[in-house]
């Protein structure tokens, strides 16, 4: 009889102590140093530099797309007043201008004050310039265009004299920029809204 109750302690005392045990829980340090994990964060001063830039020069150059392609030229005066033939002309020479100027200060920034170690953002970063850079000579080669109209043009109707300045913006085998895309593109990594 002693015989079983030393059994039957022992086997109370072991599944007592195996119930402490096992509801005893085991607390782990932090680590110190956070697990190596592939940077998601993007260089600070380039984000600064390209986005004042970018609100700078680029937001505003909207009047450039307006007249960029006869379809959207024409887009836009389904809702606007056409303001005759010479001011219309005078538009178009002007937003050409104008979004040559901003799109060249732009680029001037990206290449000498923007810059980055990250290498993928440097990637996009020359692809935007070299863009840029072929969105100007796009603008130059239609300046160079609009100012070779004969003379007589002006007095044209509206309708004759539109379709001449469409057919004279649109420049044959011309290498498209994908200035917009690359914006977009590089808009969309630095989580920058499109405001143009």
């Amino acid at each position: 009889m002693k015989f079983k109750r030393a059994i039957t302690l022992s086997l109370s005392l072991a599944i007592a102590m195996g119930a402490v045990a096992c509801t005893k829980k085991e607390v782990t340090q932090p680590p110190t140093t956070p697990p190596k994990t592939e940077s998601t964060s993007l260089d600070p001063n380039y984000v600064k530099k390209y986005s004042k830039s970018y609100e700078d020069y680029i937001v505003g150059i909207k009047d450039y797309q307006i007249y960029s392609t006869p379809e959207s030229i024409n887009e836009y005066y389904k809702t606007n007043e056409y303001p005759g033939n010479e001011v219309h002309l005078t538009n178009i020479k002007n937003a050409y201008k104008e979004s040559k100027t901003k799109i060249q200060s732009f680029i001037d920034v990206l290449k000498n004050d923007a810059k980055t170690k990250d290498t993928e953002l440097e990637k996009m970063n020359n692809e935007l310039i070299a863009e840029g850079e072929q969105a100007i000579k796009n603008i130059d080669a239609r300046m160079a265009k609009l100012d070779k109209l004969p003379a007589d043009a002006i007095d044209k109707p509206k309708e004759e004299f539109m379709k001449l300045v469409d057919e004279t913006i649109v420049i044959k085998d011309e290498t498209q920029s994908k200035f917009k895309q690359f914006l977009d593109n590089m808009n969309e990594k630095l989580g920058i809204t499109n405001k143009k």
